[in-house]
């Protein structure tokens, strides 16, 4: 695994930890062959629903300026941030210094073709808690650029 530099505020994980997370991760794998990064188009939300998560994964692509945007962001995300961000660049909707991290971790990703696996202390409207997150690299449809497959997993604080 590639190693990241990431802000202290989230913390790098080996693998991924929760169950959900961790099934995600396995499905990732089950689609590579050898080498290859899974396709976009191999990614199928009837199997990702069967994994119990579908309303947890995001896909990210790279836009031309060097921004990220979601292009499918799932109803739980959705809820937890309060507002659905689909197709809106990451510096439109996040604080510039969280854009400017999360813009550098996707870039690593889509770069070294290497998943990462986060913790993130979260806090959002009523919603406080840490969040397990991934990016996992994919093939865009055309088989040449990368983006991003991935899941948020939110845990409440108790």
């Amino acid at each position: 695994m590639a190693k990241f530099e990431v802000d202290p505020l989230f913390q790098v994980l080996r693998e991924p930890e929760l169950p959900e997370a961790k099934a995600l991760h396995a499905y990732w794998q089950s689609l590579r062959t050898g080498d290859e990064l899974p396709t976009r188009g191999s990614i199928k939300l009837d199997e990702v629903a069967k994994l119990g998560c579908a309303d947890r994964i995001f896909i990210m692509d790279p836009l031309p300026n060097g921004d990220w945007q979601y292009r499918l962001l799932g109803s739980e995300i959705v809820r937890y941030y309060g507002r659905d961000v689909t197709g809106v660049p990451f510096r439109r909707h996040m604080r510039a210094d969280e854009a400017e991290e999360a813009i550098k971790i996707s870039n690593q990703v889509a770069e070294s073709r290497t998943p990462i696996f986060l913790k993130v202390r979260f806090a959002s409207g009523d919603h406080i808690g840490i969040v397990e997150t991934m990016s996992l690299p994919i093939l865009a449809r055309d088989q040449n650029r990368v983006w991003l497959f991935g899941g948020s997993f939110f845990t409440p604080d108790h």
